[in-house]
Order: structure tokens, then C-alpha cells, then sequence
């Protein structure tokens, strides 16, 4: 029991706070105490981990009380979630200004308040272990620091010594430009952790021989980012955070941030000049160390665009006296290597757990626990570096959900939101990647998966499951619309950012179509559609052979197994079993007579003629995608003559979609025959 977090309730409403007691009872220690003497009475008694304070008190207001808790030192530290009702919601922004952690504004789902709970309270505890760690922090010597720096110089094969290199160079610099020994040494600590941020950057990104490509240098670009953060809060290094975050700025204003001129603190300054130097003069994964001679050219070139000309001035003075930078020096008057390392492997320990809430608190949407954008994106094209990477990308929107907000209020939609993502996690595996990309728009991309009947699967379960959760609150009018594509082994290579594009796609026809629904982009890559997209397209008479013939050979025609097979069955069943006339319409994008077709041409068009088709039919129709230009169209209980008029129907209302920079499109129409006659067709283009 006393291991148990203690929350202390302060209601006056016996009603309430056994409501409050069985919710959260199971997991804490609740004590209660009706009025503003007992709570003072116990708080000198006993801290709790937090308080729920409830607005009207004994009388008197919440926010009063609170105001004062915060003033008084010895419990200004502890979490408060301020309890409102409804009609006192306006009173949550006073309560906020006066210190609440959060508000809890009633009614609210249970869960709802288990959740914010939770969340004060783990957020409480970060910054208790922040504290911490600033103390620890405060205490550490030369050495600790030096230990880091190794550590940063471990991510990448070829920087050994490299971090202290770097700041050997900017503390003569500094002495060149004449800082006195305190700013110097000052100047060495923050240049040892200048790269500290790197220890957040893919391994196989910080050592790549080639190239990066552009997401993978957006990824690096974040390492000044996510390193300020780490240490922001470190107040025994003047300078610490602004040479870290602007290292890699340039002083004509084009480096990471833009900043130029003596907008760049002079630390940074110093610090891009020698990282810039100890780049060149040493080995890295993508090239061989420089000449002497050519270090010093490129210097001089950068003078005053990349580099500050004062900084440089005296780096080529100290070149010209015959500098030389040795990072075991710097060793030499330290404690032995075996306590280095008995501080190095503490202030590992300590190191690693501040880098991971750093990066669960930049990666984390905090209602769901997904990843963010950025991150999601991030772990994504990491994975498709890998080679063979092949996966699938679901594109997911909550229909309807503003509705929800509007009509039953946002914490309503808190308790869809936190419903959809126990729906997606049911469905998803420890490795795949899952995120809210804002509001109610949800990712996965799932590595590895790339069989077509599991992704329907999927996508079916997760329609399915929501289908009933919303259901059960009473949601029925919100639903999830969901686009898919697929990256196949050996096929092309992509980037999150194609991923997203192509699923989007899919969801924008899923949203135009009904919604509450699943679509999967074409996945042939273009190069192959290209290659066979003449030898794809049949003519009306070829395939009504293929249904007349009563047999369909696997692979013919590019035409995907399960479509075809419904399609057949179904034209069999009514030519058979009724008397019913059927017409099937065969509608095909001109391709040859447009010459060159892009492929993001050849999607749009075909998708705009998938939307057409689908507002031109009635209940009861059929359609499907027949190759990566054709679409097949069966109207049921229709004459020749209702037939023309459909398809003439399609063709304009798909020109009206396409506008000029659509692709012809023309079609053949013919009645489905009972036996193995021919069909006759008429054929008229766009």
C-alpha cells in the first residue's frame, strides 16, 4: 500500500469523492479531506503525490487556495489537477494561471480520468528526475564531461578523438583572439559537447560512405535540435546551449537556422570554424583527409560566407605558427583510466535515461503514445535504406470527427481518439510503426507486410473493430476511411514522403466513395506498367471470350485474381439464373495517343475515372479496376440504348473531373451473351 502513489482529494462532496475512490482506488492511495483546515492539518503531515482540488472547497475557491499553495515553498512543488463542472469551465484558464498541472472538467468518462491522472503524474516525475539530474550535473568534472564526448565520438567509426580535437582547436582560437583562461576553458567544455545531439541520429546515417540523400540530411539537421535540449538546463557551462544549437550556422545567414552575422554567438562561431577544420584534416566516412594546402584554401573561400573572417584570421595565424592539435595531450594530467571509467559507466547510465525521455517527450503523442510526424517519418526511411526493405503504408482519417467535437464536446473526442488507437494497437505488431499525424489523422507502415490478403485483413479489422467501439459510445456517425499502398521487394525505391502521397491518394477516393472504407493504391511501380501497358489492355470481345470461354488462366492480362474471379462469377450468375439484359461497359485510358504520360498523370487520371464511374452508377451496379488503364463497368437490368447513355454519362462526367490535363478516354459496350455467340460493340472516344 505505501508503495502506491498518495493522492490527496479535496472535495467536500461525499458522492463525488467515492466516485473518484473507485475509479482510481485500485491503483493509489487516496486520502480525503472535506475542507481547507484539514488539508492544512495533513499537508503537515504528509506530501502527497498529488492533489485533485475541487473548484468549490469548504466555500471558498479553488483557484484561491491553489494561488496559495503555489506561494508557499513548501508545497509549490506538488501537482495539482484542478476539478470543474461544466458550468464553471471558464474558471479552468484562472486555474491553469495559478499553477494546475491540468483540468478535469465534468462529466468525464472514467478512463478519461485514469489517463490524466497518470499523465500529471508521470510528468511530475520527470521533472523531479530532471531536478535530479541538474544536481548531478552541477557536480560533474572534466572528466564526466570528457567521458561524454567519447561517448558521442563512439557513434561514428572515424571520429575517435574527434570531439576533443574540435575543442583543443577553439581554445587556441580563443587565446589567438585574446579571451582570458575563464572563458577559455568555458569555450572547451561546451565545444566537447557541441555534437551531443548525434547520439539521437541513426548509426548507419552518421556513417554513410555516400551521399545523404535530402530526408536523411533533415534527420543530421535535427541532432542541433534534440542536443540544446539535452542541455538547456546544464547551468555549470556558460554558453552550453546556444553551441550546441548554432554550431552549424553559417555568418551569411544560410546554415540550419538561419541566423547571420554576430546574430551567431561567438562560441558557435569558433566552434564551426574548428569542426569545419577537424573535418577536413581527418578521415571521414565519405572521404579521405584534405592536403595542408588545400584546408587552408578552403578556409580562406569560406571566409566571410561560411565562416566568421575573425575566426578564420586567427585559425590561419595559429597554421601559420605551426599548430598542432593532439587530443591525447589533453589527457595526460586526468585521474587513471580505471576511475574514468567507473565515472564513464555512471554517467552513462544517467546519460542514456535522460536521452530516452528526451526523445520519448519529442517522439510521443501524448493522448496516444504514437510517434510523431517527424519521427514516424524518420524511422520510415530509415528502414527503407535497408536493402530488400519492402512494407505497407496505411493512410487513416476518422470520418465525421469533428462532428463528434462539435456536437458532444472535445473530451468526447479524447475518448474516440484514445478508442481508435486501442483499435490500432490491437492490429499491430511491437515492430510496426504506428502515429498521429494531427487531430484525427492516423499512420501505420507496417515492415515486411506485402501479401495482399493479410493487408485487406487488416484494413477490415480495424473498419470492423472501431465499427463496434463507436458504437458502443454512441458515435455511430463517425467512422475511419483508409488509403494503402504497398512497396514491393526489388521495386522501385521510395521515401515515407511517396508513401504517404500514394495512400493519400487512395483515401481521398475512399472519402469520395462513401467513406467507412478501405481502397489499396496500384502498387505496380511505373517502369513495369509502362513496359506492358499496351500489351494490358483487352478489347470488350477478348474478355467476354474469357467469360463466355468459362475458364480464366492465372496472370492473363495483368488483371488482379480476385477481382476477375467476382467479375466472372458475377455475369455468369445473371446470364444463367435470370432474364435480366446485362451490359458491360470496358472504359480505357488513351495512353497511346497522349505520347509521353507521367506516372503521377496516369494515377490521377485513373482515379478520377474511378470516381466518375461510381457517381454516374446505381445501386446494384458493379465495377472494378481491370488493368493499370482500364476499368470494367456491369450494368445490371440494362438495354443497349441505357447503356450508351451511362457510358457518355461517365465520359463526361470523368472530363469534368480531369478538366485539360486529363487522358482521353474511350469505351466499348456490349450485352453479356447466354451462350458463345459473338458480341457485337460500338466503340466512341473522349
Amino acid at each position: 500500500m505505501a508503495d502506491r502513489p498518495i493522492i490527496l482529494l479535496v472535495d467536500e462532496d461525499q458522492e463525488r469523492s467515492q466516485c473518484i475512490v473507485k475509479i482510481l482506488g485500485n491503483k493509489y492511495c487516496i486520502h480525503i479531506e472535506r475542507n481547507r483546515g484539514g488539508v492544512e492539518d495533513y499537508l503537515q503531515k504528509e506530501i502527497p503525490d498529488l492533489i485533485l482540488l475541487n473548484e468549490e472547497t469548504g466555500g471558498e475557491k479553488g483557484v484561491d487556495i491553489l494561488k496559495e499553495w503555489k506561494s508557499d515553498a513548501r508545497y509549490k512543488d506538488i501537482p495539482v489537477i484542478l476539478m470543474l463542472d461544466s458550468r464553471e469551465e471558464e474558471k479552468g484558464f484562472g486555474g491553469i494561471q495559478a499553477g494546475a498541472m491540468d483540468l478535469i472538467v465534468r462529466p468525464v468518462p472514467d478512463e478519461i480520468i485514469r489517463l490524466r491522472v497518470e499523465r500529471t503524474l508521470e510528468l511530475a516525475g520527470l521533472h523531479r528526475r530532471v531536478e535530479h539530474k541538474e544536481e548531478q550535473l552541477d557536480q560533474l568534472s572534466l572528466q564526466s564531461v570528457m567521458t561524454i564526448a567519447h561517448a558521442i565520438d563512439a557513434k561514428d567509426r572515424y571520429a575517435d578523438g574527434r570531439t576533443i580535437r574540435v575543442a583543443m582547436c577553439c581554445s587556441e582560437i580563443a587565446r589567438k583572439l585574446g579571451w582570458d583562461e575563464k572563458r577559455v576553458e568555458d569555450l572547451y567544455y561546451v565545444a566537447l559537447l557541441h555534437d551531443i545531439g548525434n547520439i539521437a541520429v541513426e548509426d548507419a546515417i552518421l556513417n554513410k560512405p555516400s551521399k545523404l540523400t535530402e530526408e536523411e540530411f533533415e534527420l543530421v539537421k535535427q541532432h542541433t535540435v534534440i542536443g540544446s535540449e539535452m542541455v538547456k538546463d546544464t547551468s555549470f557551462i556558460p554558453g552550453v546551449e546556444e553551441g550546441v544549437r548554432y554550431h552549424h550556422e553559417h555568418y551569411d545567414g544560410g546554415g540550419y537556422d538561419g541566423l547571420a552575422g554576430k546574430d551567431i554567438p561567438k562560441i558557435a562561431r569558433i566552434i564551426a570554424v574548428a569542426d569545419a577544420y577537424e573535418a577536413m584534416v581527418s578521415n571521414r566516412a565519405y572521404r579521405k583527409k584534405m592536403p595542408p594546402e588545400e584546408v587552408k584554401k578552403e578556409l580562406l573561400s569560406g571566409r566571410g560566407s561560411q565562416f566568421d573572417p575573425e575566426v578564420v584570421d586567427a585559425l590561419m595565424e595559429l597554421l601559420e605558427e605551426g599548430l598542432v592539435i593532439d587530443e591525447k595531450n589533453a589527457e595526460q594530467n586526468f585521474e587513471s583510466k580505471e576511475r574514468l571509467g567507473e565515472i564513464g559507466k555512471l554517467l552513462r547510465d544517467v546519460f542514456t535515461e535522460t536521452v530516452h525521455e528526451i526523445q520519448n517527450e519529442l517522439e510521443k503523442d501524448s493522448l496516444t503514445g504514437f510517434l510523431n510526424r517527424n519521427y514516424f517519418e524518420g524511422k520510415i526511411n530509415s528502414y527503407l535504406m535497408k536493402p530488400n526493405a519492402h512494407g505497407t503504408f496505411f493512410m487513416m482519417d476518422l470520418d465525421n470527427f469533428k462532428y463528434v467535437n462539435d456536437t458532444y464536446g472535445h473530451t468526447a473526442g479524447d475518448t474516440l481518439i484514445i478508442e481508435f488507437a486501442n483499435v490500432l494497437k490491437e492490429n499491430t505488431r511491437e515492430n510496426d510503426f504506428v502515429c498521429r499525424m494531427g487531430g484525427d489523422e492516423f499512420a501505420i507502415f507496417f515492415p515486411g507486410l506485402d501479401k495482399d490478403h493479410v493487408i485487406r485483413q487488416r484494413a477490415e479489422n480495424i473498419i470492423r473493430l472501431f465499427k463496434l467501439k463507436r458504437a458502443e459510445l454512441g458515435f455511430e456517425k463517425c467512422s475511419v476511411s483508409i488509403g494503402i499502398f504497398t512497396k514491393y521487394v526489388g521495386s522501385s525505391e521510395v521515401t515515407c514522403e511517396a508513401l504517404y502521397g500514394y495512400a493519400d491518394r487512395a483515401l481521398y477516393f475512399v472519402k469520395n466513395n462513401g467513406k467507412d472504407d478501405y481502397y489499396l493504391y496500384s502498387h505496380m511501380s511505373f517502369e513495369d506498367r509502362n513496359a506492358h501497358i499496351l500489351d494490358s489492355q483487352m478489347k470488350l470481345p477478348q474478355l467476354l471470350a474469357q467469360v463466355t470461354e468459362r475458364k480464366y488462366r492465372k496472370g492473363a492480362y495483368l488483371v488482379e485474381y480476385d477481382r476477375f474471379t467476382y467479375i466472372y462469377q458475377f455475369i455468369v450468375r445473371n446470364i444463367e439464373r435470370s432474364c435480366q439484359e446485362v451490359q458491360v461497359i470496358l472504359l480505357s485510358l488513351d495512353v497511346e495517343e497522349e505520347g509521353n504520360v507521367t506516372e503521377e498523370q496516369l494515377d490521377d487520371c485513373l482515379m478520377l475515372m474511378e470516381t466518375a464511374i461510381t457517381h454516374s452508377l446505381r445501386r446494384g451496379d458493379v465495377t472494378t479496376r481491370l488493368s493499370a488503364t482500364q476499368q470494367i463497368v456491369i450494368l445490371m437490368d440494362t438495354n443497349d440504348e441505357n447503356g450508351h447513355m451511362v457510358a457518355d454519362r461517365i465520359v463526361a462526367k470523368y472530363r469534368s473531373l480531369a478538366g485539360d490535363r486529363g487522358i482521353s478516354v474511350s469505351y466499348d459496350i456490349s450485352e453479356v451473351p447466354a451462350g458463345n455467340s459473338g458480341a457485337g460493340f460500338a466503340e466512341r472516344q473522349d
